[in-house]
């Protein structure tokens, strides 16, 4: 794992880590607002770099919070980062204040850093503690990788990045962005091997002696029909293949470890087959269990290096150092070996088994600073949640044993891993959720967090869980709730989801719910829940058998109405019937409407009309929504030589919606000219009005947008 050596020090900068820190950043805002380059933040080719100086050479400083282990697991397609907060003040206030926000960018390379694709931002709150000691969170974003191979070719390993920073987001698209406050740090991760019928017809071509290139591959799988087909995985590597394909360069411990670990740790007398092969293959059998009874965790092949709470989800995860290319019991075209991760929680009373996940890992020829893994774990913390503004800490403990589940013993010392330990948040209940009492809750509307709608107007503001921001917006499309049933027994329950519209009495929402559950890191199939005649769908969590629903999902519903809406769901104890359960109702604003745009040529012929080269070609526009955002004009192709002016204001972009061109609430209309050139080529033409509102919709987007073209020909 690589971190990013632009690191900045100057006597001012020296003099701010030895007390001057806290001011600092108290006062961050201002100070950036006062100077955009106060602290050395701007790129040496931006203009504001010319415009205003350093007063604080300030860049990469990680006294208060450091991104420490990036990592990803395949199968679930989850791009993991583990923050480190280091300090117990500096974060603009306590647990029952807004404080401030640790924010992380990921970014993902497929040419080792020659380029990078944004894979999003996400974060999380925090606080004035107090007191000593190091707390560790985990944040997390979903990445499907756009390259992948089949399991026999040359495997896709990203380079990821994640950039930390606090209190001000980093900007998209910009992997190179130095964060004040925070750190910069690159792993290499491995992408699943793709499916699809392009491995089998690969693999059939090869047989028959024709052998694709690239290029000559991704042209016949563009041109395939979309053909389901899952290779089955080979049986990993019989004793016999294991020494002929490691030969020396795999010590005889590992070699032999899965056949005889079951012996080592039940206790069971090796039986004489067993003995005779591994004599036949010249391993010594009172070697290898010499090896193994030492004791002692061995971190040649595998290390746990960071563990961590994602505090949002209740999820326990850690990152994996996978060392060497070979050891690992197979390719990517076999079943591998597992890592195995035990994680343990320390409340105060001593160490308690939370559960074991683990993560699939082979024989891949390694890049030099080795492969970064996770195995998250979802775990049960409403026992220990205090009411709200009562933060409660914890210490985790995780255990990293490859190839062999580890018992339950929070002091098991792995052959083949290591442990790794820190301390956590337990975050409070949300407030009015009393301690100790089954109460259903939702959290996220629409991928907004509900403390973050306004229970006046139903509209959101701030940090969306995909990374954009909203600013007054109402929701619309397919919006999903998610949330938890807290304190929830051994008890069978169902649930239905419940909707005031506008003008429409309480009714339940009917849309199937298409969820999957998550069994200590087993993630099931896509199960569908059908409501019944009345709404009521079975609800599948199970603590007892650390059976949750995947992001917490209760379900969704698509606004057919303008206007407030009030949201809630509905238990129903199975078990004892007729007792019920209520969330808080959770009141939004919906807008199903798109902008209304609309661009005219009003000279000339109009529309669609002829124009001479040196013409200036003028018209209307509008763009009219209630929650408006943005809006441009934009002409297809480019008319060189051509200037164009909107509102009698010549301008480059052409746009409403920033800080220098704010665009009203209700939308604008106006007035637009082209000035041609004799020189703007003789072409057709369009002329383009985009407008987007504010909308948070689908639960995944900013804004509706809506487009209109007009055409002319210029000759």
């Amino acid at each position: 794992m690589q971190s990013q050596p632009r690191i900045k020090v100057t006597p001012n900068a020296a003099a701010a880590a030895a007390g001057d820190n806290a001011q600092l950043r108290s006062n961050q805002h201002w100070l950036l607002l006062k100077n955009p380059n106060y602290f050395g933040i701007q790129d040496k080719d931006s203009p504001l770099n010319q415009l205003f100086q350093p007063e604080v050479n300030l860049l990469f400083n990680t006294f208060y919070e450091e991104v420490t282990c990036v990592s990803y697991k395949p199968d679930i397609e989850r791009l993991s980062a583990i923050v480190k907060v280091k300090q117990g003040y500096g974060y603009n206030g306590g647990p029952c204040t807004p404080g401030s926000k640790e924010y992380v960018r990921f970014f993902v390379s497929y040419d080792n850093g020659t380029s990078w694709e944004d894979e999003g931002v996400t974060g999380f709150n925090i606080h004035d503690f107090g007191g000593a000691g190091d707390l560790c969170y985990e944040v997390f974003v979903n990445f499907t990788p756009k390259k992948r191979s089949c399991c026999d070719k040359k495997p896709v390993l990203p380079l990821a990045r994640a950039i930390l920073s606090w209190n001000q987001l980093p900007p998209a698209g910009a992997p190179f962005w130095s964060p004040v406050w925070g750190n910069v740090l690159d792993a290499n991760i491995q992408a699943a091997p793709r499916t699809g019928f392009i491995c089998l017809l690969d693999d059939i071509l090869v047989s028959a002696g024709v052998k694709l290139d690239e290029k000559q591959f991704e042209l016949v799988d563009a041109a395939l029909p979309p053909l389901e087909y899952t290779p089955v995985l080979k049986e990993n590597y019989s004793l016999e293949e294991i020494i002929k394909i490691y030969g020396k360069d795999i010590e005889p411990a590992r070699k032999g470890f899965s056949f005889v670990s079951n012996t080592l740790f039940t206790k069971a007398a090796i039986t004489a087959p067993q003995y005779e092969l591994l004599k036949k293959y010249e391993l010594d059998l009172s070697e290898i269990i010499g090896v193994l009874q030492q004791q002692q965790f061995n971190t040649t092949y595998e290390e746990v290096t960071c563990v961590g709470l994602n505090r949002g989800l209740d999820t326990l995860n850690a990152a994996i150092h996978i060392k060497r290319s070979a050891g690992y019991s197979g390719n990517l075209c076999s079943k591998g070996s597992k890592e195995y991760l035990a994680y343990y929680m320390d409340f105060g009373g001593g160490w308690v088994y939370m559960g074991t996940s683990s993560v699939t890992v082979h024989d891949i020829p390694l890049p030099d600073k080795g492969l970064w893994y996770n195995a998250p774990l979802k775990v049960v913390l409403d026992p220990y949640q205090k009411e709200w503004c009562q933060t409660g800490k914890a210490k985790v403990r995780v255990i990293l044993s490859w190839n062999y589940v580890p018992p339950v013993d929070p002091n098991w010392v792995a052959p083949w891993g290591d442990r790794e330990e820190c301390n956590v948040e337990i975050k409070p209940l949300p407030s009015g959720v009393p301690g100790g009492q089954l109460k259903p809750f939702i959290e996220l509307l629409g991928g907004m967090p509900v403390d973050l709608i306004s229970p006046v107007t139903g509209e959101a503001n701030g940090l969306h869980t995909l990374g954009f921001t909203a600013v007054e917006s109402p929701f619309g499309g397919n919006t999903t709730l998610r949330g938890r049933f807290f304190n929830q027994n051994s008890h069978s329950f169902r649930y239905r989801i419940r909707v005031i519209e506008p003008g429409v009495t309480e009714h339940s929402v009917m849309t199937p719910v298409h969820i999957k559950t998550d069994t200590f890191g087993a993630i099931s199939p896509v199960i569908t829940l059908t409501p019944d005649a009345n709404g009521w769908m079975p609800y599948l969590a199970n603590p007892g058998s650390n059976t949750f629903i995947v992001d917490d999902l209760f379900g969704s519903f698509v606004p057919a109405l303008n206007g407030i809406h009030y949201i809630k769901i509905e238990f129903e104890d199975v078990t004892l019937g007729g007792v019920f359960y209520n969330s808080q109702w959770v009141k939004f604003l919906a807008d199903v409407n798109a902008p209304d745009v609309d661009v005219t040529i009003t000279s000339g012929g109009g529309d669609c009309a002829d124009f001479a080269p040196g013409s200036s070609i003028s018209g209307t526009y509008h763009m009219l929504d209630a929650h408006s955002g943005g809006m441009s004009l934009y002409i297809t192709p480019a008319a060189a030589g051509a200037t164009i002016t909107i509102d009698g204001l010549p301008t480059a972009s052409l746009a409403y919606g920033s800080a220098m061109f704010p665009l009203p609430d209700a939308g604008k209309s106006g007035t637009w000219t082209l000035q041609t050139t004799a020189a703007t080529p003789p072409c057709g033409y369009n002329i383009w009005i985009q407008g987007h509102d504010r909308t948070i919709a689908g639960s995944s987007q900013y804004g509706y947008y809506n487009y209109m073209p007009k055409g002319f020909c210029l000759g």
